[in-house]
Order: C-alpha cells, then structure tokens, then sequence
C-alpha cells in the first residue's frame, strides 16, 4: 500500500482500504499460511514532517499444529499505529512495515487446542482421535 503525501488535504485523515495478497509480502512462514488475500483498513493524518497510519489488518490463516500435526483455521486480526518521517518524501509505502506486524504475531508453537495429546513417538498414532496400543514406555 502506497500512500502519496499530495493526496493529503489541510487538516483531513486520509482513509484507506486494500486487499493484501499474502504471496506479494512473501508471508508463508514455517507453520503458517494465508490461503486467500487479507484486508487492510487503514486511516492516516499527516501534521507537519510526520504521517501517522492506525491500520487494523484481517484475513483466515492455516496452522498446522506443533504436536499433532493436523492443519486447522483461525482468523487473523491485529490493530497497529505506524509512524513516518515525510521529509523530503513524495509518497510512503507501508508494505515492509505491514509483513513485519503480521510476521510479529506468528506464534512460536502452534497448538490446534489447549489439551492437544500430539503424536505417539513410537507408533505415530494422533492421539486426539485413537489410543496407542504400544507397550513400550521407552
């Protein structure tokens, strides 16, 4: 998202809204996915040699769970203020900035629920649907 500096009108916010497509930030990372284009809500208000951005972003993301392995959906959301320095400047991109706020709420373990039983380390039955029938306790 591209912001123009000359768009701006004496003492009125700029409001904007775009569809993201998550392969243009380069945004499936490890265990997360975003399968369809996320929406970015964004209004900003220039005051001298500075634009401030209150952006809130929103999309369906795809996990795979860290213990079971099994992929599940949850929806992504998250409110973020974002400051520049215009001086000099024609336009601003919010682009980078934007990936890095999503990127900053990628959880480092995953779990598809709180009481998730993962997998068995001997047989690799999921054990969220079945029992394990190993002996061994190894």
């Amino acid at each position: 998202m591209k912001i123009l500096l000359n768009d701006f009108k004496a003492h009125e916010s700029l409001t904007l809204e775009e569809e993201i497509n998550p392969d243009d930030l380069d945004l499936d990372i490890g265990i997360m996915h975003f399968p369809d284009n996320l929406t970015l809500s964004a209004e900003a208000w220039k005051s001298g040699d500075e634009v401030t951005v209150q952006a809130h972003v929103e999309g369906m993301r795809n996990f795979t769970c860290s213990l079971c392995l099994e992929e599940f959906n949850n929806l992504f959301e998250k409110d973020f203020t974002l400051h520049y320095d215009i001086k000099g400047l024609d336009s601003i991109s919010l682009d980078s900035d934007v990936r890095d706020e999503i990127i900053m709420e990628h959880p480092i373990r995953v779990l598809c629920r709180p009481d998730c039983s993962g997998l068995c380390p001997f047989c690799g039955a999921n054990l969220n649907h079945e029992k394990c029938e190993c002996k061994s306790k190894e």
